[in-house]
């Protein structure tokens, strides 16, 4: 006489089929409200409001010193300076720096490498764009074809593309030469706080309706805006 046994049933004992799916509700819990935050900030956990102050502050105070320094080189107050590169390059370094610096006290190594990853993302994808733009339209005023709006703004355009995707692999490639980790995706945040390259087009190019509504008074808000990101990554 056979004793019966009953197959093992592997669609209605799935957890046993599947040791990783032995999970806690709080272990559950934890990873649902992790993957939210990641999804929602682009971050492994939500920043402290103390936190938020500190690269706030920071960025405004690393904007606002090349500001002064160029002001009295110019001679001029901060309302009448005149924006060129170089003025635009020093404030999105000096509003990250400042950021990552002062955000990074009291934190743990690993917090302190993701401030300072997305510290240089945010530089090269502002300074890198910035730079093919001013090139593009100092190249096309050398010769009377391209010495014009339209030459100058599809030129200022290509500029910005090339230079942006050179930024976003370059950062890639100096956070993460080994390529461990995915690759740091560019955004629609991004395209946000990356507006001084359409400022820079306007101002750089000298479009003449930028000076009357006077669009260059943005530009320290978005590199205040690019240092406040990288101070609060973690």
């Amino acid at each position: 006489m056979s004793l019966g046994i009953q197959k093992f049933n592997s669609k209605q004992n799935v957890f046993e089929r599947t040791p990783r799916l032995h999970r806690t509700e709080i272990e559950v819990d934890e990873k649902k409200k992790r993957s939210l935050l990641e999804l929602r900030y682009k971050r492994d956990k939500e920043v402290l409001p103390q936190d938020k102050i500190k690269a706030f502050s920071a960025a405004a105070v690393g904007t606002l010193i090349p500001m002064l320094i160029s002001s009295k080189a110019q001679k001029k107050s901060i309302f009448k300076m005149k924006y060129r590169f170089t003025e635009m390059a020093s404030m999105a370094f000096g509003a990250n720096v400042f950021a990552v610096t002062a955000s990074s006290i009291g934190k743990d190594y690993e917090e302190k490498k993701k401030k300072v990853n997305e510290g240089i993302f945010q530089i090269l994808n502002s300074v890198l764009p910035m730079s093919f733009v001013d090139g593009s339209l100092k190249l096309c005023s050398k010769f009377k074809k391209t010495n014009n709006a339209p030459a100058k703004i599809a030129a200022s355009v290509s500029g910005v593309l090339a230079g942006t995707q050179l930024g976003i692999r370059l950062s890639n490639k100096i956070t993460d030469p080994k390529n461990l980790i995915p690759d740091r995706k560019y955004t629609a945040k991004d395209s946000l706080a990356n507006l001084d390259d359409a400022v820079s087009i306007l101002v750089l190019g000298k479009v003449p309706f930028a000076d009357k509504i006077h669009i260059e008074k943005a530009l320290p808000f978005i590199y205040g805006y690019s240092g406040y990101r990288s101070g609060t990554s973690n």
